[in-house]
């Protein structure tokens, strides 16, 4: 990888882990001197940063800050969501074995979390289950679309917390989102992840108020 390439990613972990918190404003000389890089490599940095969404100009000093959702941002990242989402579901019908080995594995991953209590590993798990379907849509700038959506809505998260009862009772309803995709059920698989994306929706809304009890879907 170049500089400007571990520069982003290094600038990128800090933004989705909360290290650089929504509305921080983020400067080349602060940046560069943190980084130990070139002005030049932080300004491709801070350009590919811009483009991903994850930072903008404030529209009165012009200076880039980290991105601050509000509830209206929300609502349009999981109407987004339900497009792309549900036409994966949509594209799943008669997929490959291989390709439903993907969410399968996901899901397996979501299991290995719940018996070792690995909330962040949770997390990824459930992240990748969305990705999967997505990806049975077979379009790299969807997923890529996809991908973005999902680094946005993790800027509105305060803290991820869950306890053992929750991550079981999200693995039961991605297991039985899993074993529908698989069974070429698709308009009930569509229906369940309706329901949980409008669940999602509604903590991540409260969220934007008070801290969520867990880390959403």
């Amino acid at each position: 990888m170049t500089a400007a390439e571990l520069s982003t990613a290094a600038l990128r972990q800090q933004i989705l882990t909360r290290e650089i918190l929504p509305g921080t404003r983020v400067t080349e000389d602060a940046v560069a001197t943190e980084l130990g890089v070139s002005r030049a490599t932080v300004r491709q940095a801070l350009n590919s940063l811009e483009l991903e969404g994850l930072l903008v100009r404030n529209p009165a000093s012009r200076v880039l800050e980290v991105l601050t959702l509000d509830p209206d941002d929300v609502k349009e990242i999981y109407r987004a969501r339900r497009v792309l989402e549900l036409a994966g579901v949509k594209a799943a019908h008669g997929a490959p074995e291989e390709a439903l080995l993907q969410l399968k594995d996901a899901i397996a991953q979501m299991k290995d979390a719940v018996t070792n209590g690995d909330v962040v590993g949770f997390v990824e798990a459930d992240k990748l289950s969305h990705v999967t379907t997505v990806s049975f849509l077979k379009s790299r700038i969807l997923s890529e679309t996809h991908a973005s959506l999902m680094r946005r809505l993790r800027l509105a998260m305060t803290h991820q917390e869950a306890d053992e009862n929750v991550m079981t009772d999200e693995l039961h309803e991605h297991q039985e989102f899993c074993d529908l995709v698989v069974a070429g059920k698709i308009d009930e698989a569509q229906k369940n992840l309706t329901d949980r994306l409008n669940v999602a929706e509604r903590q991540m809304l409260k969220s934007l108020i008070a801290p969520p009890i867990h880390a959403p879907e």
